[in-house]
């Protein structure tokens, strides 16, 4: 989607425009840039770029203006944006308001860059013929079926039609109807799919979704506008496909895939979380368009968590930008409702209706409104939303944050089945703390059991059994509990360490109640994630003392900050791609944004004079990486001096090795460190070009965690001539069995969650 920005030298005006735009372009993200930097009369480029960094989703931006100067103010924003920005951004000269709408309404088209600047540009020449550009542009936005056939009726444009009748065995579930939505993108052509007397509009997921349309279904595709004869072709192609026969809903429902993620063979009721029990706080109405704003972040922040996801959570990014769900919420924001009730009360609504459809399928998709209506929800009130779920029951869901699962396990849950997922995940890691079982990358294969079936589910080798004959669960095996003073040996007959991996004060407090014997990993950048805006150097400061004095008595290993790749920072607004698992992230995105990473350093120093820390680079890929983070942290401590600012230097300097040309050529990186620490997550999904977070390639992410304990065998023989001790952080470090191979391994220490101290502890001791 194309994004507007709209600078003006008065902050009401901009804003006020934004407004009116997003009514009449609801889906088009608008950002008003008005104002000087305190707000008075005047322009400002700070707040431009910022405004042209906001609205950016990719396609590119348009900037439009009211005075020369603004003009001004927007070439000097777009002269120091990040090129991949620059190139895609557009300075428009057209009148401001009309200019504005007729952008917003080519851009809701789908229209290209280039058409919506015309658009845009034509208001000027418009007004001189004496007619309202507005008035020619805004019917492009109508996505009314039976006013688009009547449009096309009388301009001459003949429609196009086609019959298909449905294959896939689902019907038109969740992944067909991504495809038809995703078929229309760039093309200029209003489609509408029937099934019967029942009529969606091809551009939104949840109304082809109601159509609750069978296998055998016979449908008909009717298009028009300029690209319908491309655009009903693409649709009934996308309709076409098959998944295969299915078989009997008493079969083990599994797929190729799926996965054992958390040990046990537990049975109950299957349940889907649903919308009941849930209810936003009351919050105060800040105004149509800052309650656009939260939504479009939050959406946005959702959108970024689902990157790089299979059919299921794509399916789950078409829902992001349905306008029949984002619509709805800005037409109650309009009315005065605030965002997060305003998007709740339309998600309710939509999986209500899917609910109440008579076809299991279809009523199944429900959970997929819900999954993402409770993510969105999640980020615009900063806190992972808990589903309700009666004691004794199945959990089927899409995905589930992590802090999430030790709850739902409180609350009753018996057992998790995952449509995605990752058997590293920190769900399944949590799930295997707390000894209930779990699959994952199930996909849909439970899609048509209705709520209520017994189901039994087998963590171990990934079957989910529908209707199973054996009555009785097996749960698994109990840990033997050893006292958490229990001795545990290294492989050279000295103390190995078992410590915690934190991201918070209520981690920290986690690791002293499990006995941690100290703090293997501080997450700082938890302290960045889900925020619109940075936190300054004070704000850094606050939160790791905080997090830094609740940890337990022990060595304390603090990691800068590691963005990008799976960790969203709006704030920052990190490309998927450029930022991504094979992008700049962690200590290369640090080296790239070197004020990020002063004001970063500076913060971890002050935090330290609470007590003594040991400090870690992450993602180090060659030893002019790790020179150059030493220099940033010399630069960091003398600006401290210089300030006479309190602080203290690390006791200790480490690399985190999770790349593998650091892991199999250590010797580079080992005269400058006084510690290296194995990342296992990212180590064996950069082995195995398999990303944790895709349930597609679970399996082969399995297979190459096998190649870790192997590998550290390596780093430690290296490692261990120059005095250089070797930690494993991560999943491996937390599993028993991998433990005990990596404590043969001859490593130091070993760094999980809190939560799988105890199990092993009782593993590895004597």
């Amino acid at each position: 989607m194309i994004g507007l920005v709209l600078v003006s030298h008065s902050t009401a005006l901009a804003t006020g425009l934004a407004e009116l735009v997003g009514q009449m372009a609801p889906a088009v993200p608008v950002v008003p840039a008005g104002g000087d930097v305190d707000g008075g009369l005047g322009t400002s480029a700070d707040r431009v770029a910022d405004a042209m960094s906001a609205a950016d989703r990719g396609a590119g931006v348009v900037v439009l203006y009211d005075l020369g100067s603004a003009r001004m103010a927007a070439e000097l924003a777009l002269e120091f944006a990040e090129p991949e920005l620059a190139d895609r951004t557009r300075l428009v000269d057209a009148s401001f308001v009309e200019g504005a709408v007729a952008a917003g309404a080519a851009a809701a088209g789908g229209q290209s860059l280039d058409q919506v600047v015309a658009a845009a540009g034509q208001t000027t020449a418009a007004e001189s013929a004496g007619r309202s550009a507005i008035d020619d542009a805004v019917p492009a936005v109508a996505t009314d079926s039976a006013a688009t056939n009547a449009a096309a009726g009388t301009t001459g444009e003949a429609a196009v039609t086609e019959r298909v009748v449905l294959t896939d065995p689902a019907g038109l579930h969740a992944r067909p109807a991504a495809a038809v939505v995703r078929a229309l993108a760039g093309l200029d052509a209003t489609v509408t799919v029937a099934a019967g007397a029942a009529e969606a509009s091809a551009a939104s997921l949840s109304a082809l979704l109601r159509l609750a349309a069978p296998v055998g279904t016979e449908v008909l595709v009717a298009g028009s506008g300029p690209d319908a004869a491309l655009a009903v072709p693409r649709v009934v192609a996308a309709l076409s496909s098959a998944t295969g026969a299915v078989g009997p809903a008493e079969a083990v429902a599994t797929r190729p895939g799926a996965v054992g993620a958390a040990p046990g063979r537990r049975s109950g009721p299957l349940h889907r979380p649903g919308a009941a029990g849930i209810e936003p706080p009351a919050e105060t109405f800040a105004g149509a368009a800052t309650e656009r704003g939260r939504l479009a972040g939050a959406l946005r922040q959702a959108g970024e968590q689902l990157v790089g996801g299979g059919d299921i959570t794509e399916a789950h990014r078409v829902l992001l930008a349905d306008p029949e769900l984002t619509g709805a919420a800005d037409e109650l924001i309009a009315t005065g409702v605030p965002a997060a009730t305003a998007w709740w009360r339309v998600v309710r609504r939509t999986a209500e209706q899917l609910a109440a459809s008579g076809d299991a399928v279809i009523a199944g998709r429900a959970v997929d409104v819900v999954d993402v209506g409770q993510r969105v929800l999640g980020a615009l009130l900063g806190r992972p939303v808990r589903p309700e779920v009666p004691a004794g029951a199945v959990l089927l869901a899409d995905d589930l944050a992590p802090s999430l699962v030790p709850e739902l396990v409180e609350a009753g849950v018996v057992g998790f089945v995952l449509r995605a997922g990752g058997v590293r995940g920190h769900a399944a890691v949590l799930a295997r703390a707390t000894g209930v079982p779990m699959v994952v990358a199930a996909g849909d294969t439970l899609d048509a059991v209705p709520d209520g079936t017994p189901v039994l589910v087998d963590g171990g080798t990934g079957e989910v059994v529908v209707a199973p004959d054996e009555p009785a669960a097996e749960v698994a095996p109990p840990v033997r509990t050893v006292p958490r003073t229990a001795r545990i040996r290294r492989a050279d007959g000295g103390e190995l360490r078992l410590s915690a991996n934190v991201g918070s004060e209520a981690d920290a407090r986690a690791a002293v109640a499990a006995g941690a014997a100290g703090v293997g990993l501080v997450r700082t950048e938890l302290a960045f994630t889900g925020r619109s805006a940075l936190p300054d150097e004070d704000e850094q400061v606050s939160w790791l003392s905080a997090v830094l004095a609740a940890c337990p008595d022990g060595p304390v290993v603090v990691r800068t900050v590691d963005l990008g790749g799976d960790k969203p920072v709006p704030g920052l607004r990190l490309d998927p791609v450029r930022h991504g698992f094979l992008g700049e992230r962690g200590l290369r995105l640090c080296l790239a944004r070197p004020a990020l990473f002063a004001t970063h350093l500076r913060a971890v120093l002050r935090a330290a004079a609470v007590r003594p820390i040991e400090l870690m680079f992450p993602f180090v890929t060659e030893p002019a990486e790790l020179a150059a983070a030493r220099a940033a942290l010399r630069s960091a401590a003398a600006s401290l001096r210089a300030d006479r600012t309190p602080h203290a230097e690390p006791t200790a300097v480490g690399i985190m090795v999770e790349i593998p040309t650091a892991a199999l050529r250590p010797a580079p990186f080992l005269p400058d460190v006084d510690f290296v620490s194995v990342g296992s997550n990212d180590l064996v999904q950069y082995l195995t070009a398999a990303d944790r977070t895709v349930p597609e390639v679970a399996a082969v992410y399995r297979a190459g965690e096998a190649l870790v304990p192997e590998l550290v065998a390596g780093l430690v023989a290296a490692a261990a001539p120059v005095g250089v001790p070797v930690a494993v952080c991560g999943d491996l470090a937390g599993d028993p069995e991998y433990a005990a191979l990596l404590q043969a391994a001859g490593v130091a220490e070993l760094s999980m969650a809190a939560p799988l101290l105890a199990g092993v502890r009782a593993a590895l001791a004597d």
